[in-house]
């Protein structure tokens, strides 16, 4: 059985963390305007977006049990904005950025994966908040299945994620400061978190589940 004294808690954790905190040190943020574009990356799609789906798993949150599960959904739904506000931000750097430096957009796997992924999120937020005002709204809505494709895309937002980490360990910015085993260190390291997430998403989601029948 696992739990949160076990050596997967700790690495599966340990390995975000570690990860986040060595990838903002790189970052320097505040350093210059690009600077910010890694570190909120790397807080808002690996920290928050990864800690903010094993909320809901009482053996894989970061949360302590006792805290009520409307506590859980709050967390989940208020850090989602934080996260997106966080890769809006992030977004934003890079494409002034670029603007300032005469730069073409979009035209390496990095730069298009971020912004398939971006399209992705923010639809998901959208159901999500749909889902959250429904009553509100002067229509007859399937809540349960706004929820399930809310659910259904960030997953796979989870996986173009993870895509577009392992590609920025392959950009000037990143080896340019570490040598180039951390790189596969890194994407190998991204693989497992991302994949072991998005599993949970899918195996353990009764919505999502729910869509296909």
């Amino acid at each position: 059985m696992l739990n949160r004294d076990g050596l997967s808690y700790l690495l599966v954790h340990g390995t975000i963390i570690l990860s986040t905190i060595y990838l903002s040190y790189l970052s320097n943020p505040g350093s210059s305007l690009f600077s910010w574009h890694p570190f909120l990356m790397t807080f808002s799609m690996l920290f928050l977006a990864n800690e903010l789906v094993m909320i809901f798993s009482p053996y894989w949150s970061l949360l302590p049990k006792r805290f009520q599960k409307q506590l859980f959904m709050d967390f989940h739904t208020y850090g989602q904005v934080v996260a997106f506000v966080g890769y809006s931000i992030g977004f934003a750097a890079i494409y002034i950025n670029k603007e300032d430096n005469e730069k073409p957009h979009f035209k390496s796997w990095h730069g298009l994966l971020g912004l398939i992924q971006g399209i992705i999120i923010t639809s998901q937020l959208s159901l999500g908040s749909l889902a959250k005002y429904a009553r509100y709204i002067p229509l007859k809505l399937n809540v349960g299945k706004i929820k399930g494709f809310h659910n259904l895309l960030g997953a796979v937002a989870i996986l173009f994620t993870s895509l577009n980490m392992i590609t920025a360990c392959f950009t000037n910015f990143f080896s340019s400061q570490t040598h180039i085993l951390l790189a596969y260190v890194f994407s190998a390291a991204f693989i497992l978190i991302y994949g072991f997430v998005s599993l949970r998403v899918f195996m353990t989601n009764s919505r999502i589940a729910q869509l296909f029948k």
